[in-house]
């Protein structure tokens, strides 16, 4: 296997963090590196290495957004109105059940023949990235049709669980209106606006994270790694232990943990 590439630190850091030079515990430094990523992740409430996302802020009454994965390095949108843009329809009456849904990533049909066959089809919204190209691709998949009312990127329309297509179509809304009053701290994060004025919902489209992770994020996340690989041969019920002249005692666990919060305090996000 190979480190993930949401990881915030390489094989080669954790290796010479811990004195290693052979090959023979690669993977299981791996494994320590993505599951001490993911902890540290985790504790924060955000995510670190630089993406595309796509958030949605209910923002009525406020007078700023704070986006949950700073810094902003781009906007690409923010919107603060919907529309009809796709219209997805049931085209066998005698189906026993139709229903559409959306998700962060894909569309999903979901189809019960009339004889019980039971059929999900998911369309991924990266690859058919507009409403044009999704409904074409809808249209493609029997007992199913689907008409762009608007052509917007696919990644801009709103989620839906289970909607039912036995009885009417499904009308899928997405942002469509771009606004442009609003300023934006991009290191922190924070847009700024007089949302309450309009919009009780903003969709925000935005690179976020570090292209680099800061010096402190690696140093916690390799303590933890380290502390993961290492445990792995100890019986964590031992806190000392003496064999003939040699003794040695561990650390309290409080005291490791400690020194990791105070190096992730200021990228904590707080809920």
């Amino acid at each position: 296997m190979a480190v993930a590439a949401t990881s915030l630190v390489t094989l080669a850091e954790l290796k010479t963090f811990l004195g290693i030079t052979g090959g023979s515990t690669d993977t299981i430094l791996e494994q320590s590196i993505d599951r001490a990523s993911a902890w540290v992740e985790r504790y924060c409430g955000r995510r670190f290495t630089s993406a595309r996302v796509q958030e949605v802020h209910d923002a009525y009454g406020a007078d700023r957004i704070v986006l949950k994965n700073p810094p902003a390095v781009s906007v690409f949108f923010v919107g603060g109105a919907t529309d009809t843009v796709l219209t997805v329809s049931s085209t066998n009456p005698n189906d026993a059940f139709a229903s559409v849904s959306v998700d962060s990533s894909s569309l999903h049909l979901h189809r019960r023949d009339s004889a019980g066959a039971t059929t999900t089809t998911s369309l991924s919204l990266s690859t058919n990235d507009t409403t044009n190209e999704l409904a074409t691709a809808i249209s493609a998949v029997t007992g199913f049709s689907g008409t762009a009312n608007l052509n917007i990127p696919s990644i801009y329309i709103r989620k839906v669980a289970g909607r039912d297509l036995r009885n009417s179509s499904c009308l899928l809304e997405g942002w469509t209106e771009s606004l442009s009053d609003y300023s934006i701290d991009e290191n922190a994060a924070i847009i700024h606006g007089q949302f309450q004025r309009r919009y009780a919902s903003i969709l925000v489209d935005y690179t976020g994270g570090f292209t680099t992770i800061p010096y402190d994020l690696v140093q916690a996340t390799l303590t933890v790694a380290a502390r993961f690989f290492r445990d792995r041969t100890r019986d964590s019920g031992i806190a000392s232990e003496s064999l003939g002249g040699y003794s040695y005692s561990r650390r309290a666990a409080a005291e490791q943990q400690e020194e990791i919060r105070e190096l992730l305090a200021p990228y904590r996000r707080l809920r």
